[in-house]
């Protein structure tokens, strides 16, 4: 085993506890908890199958393995994008539709109050 993929290995496990321990601290819900925990995984196993994933980007005709790694990590980061933006859209919603029914709210209290006034 090369230096390199012991250094990735102990990043992804120091990553792996780092996401745990956010986890723990209720400062990470489970849901984006696990797809970190699912790259931290793909991170270890990216370094135990190096000689594999080389063989496969000179299969498809990449002849630098690292740009194999780039291009699979930006197509990744680009779904996690889409992932947070659609759950940000989700969130933005709900505020929405809370501030709605918050101000309705308020506005039958004060009908309420000025009608115990009046009578």
């Amino acid at each position: 085993m090369s230096i390199v993929q012991i250094i990735v290995i102990v990043s992804a496990l120091f990553f792996f506890a780092q996401v745990m321990y956010f986890t723990s601290k209720n400062k990470l819900q489970d849901q984006q908890a696990f797809i970190w925990l699912m790259f931290a995984s793909i991170g270890v196993l990216l370094a135990l199958f190096l000689d594999k994933i080389n063989q496969l980007a000179g299969s498809i005709g990449i002849a630098y393995m690292p740009s194999l790694i780039f291009v699979l990590a930006f197509l990744i980061i680009l779904n996690l994008l889409i992932f947070h933006t659609i759950s940000l859209t989700r969130q933005q919603n709900k505020v929405k539709n809370l501030t709605q029914e918050l101000a309705y709210l308020n506005k039958e209290i004060r009908e309420i109050k000025k009608n115990q006034l009046k009578g």
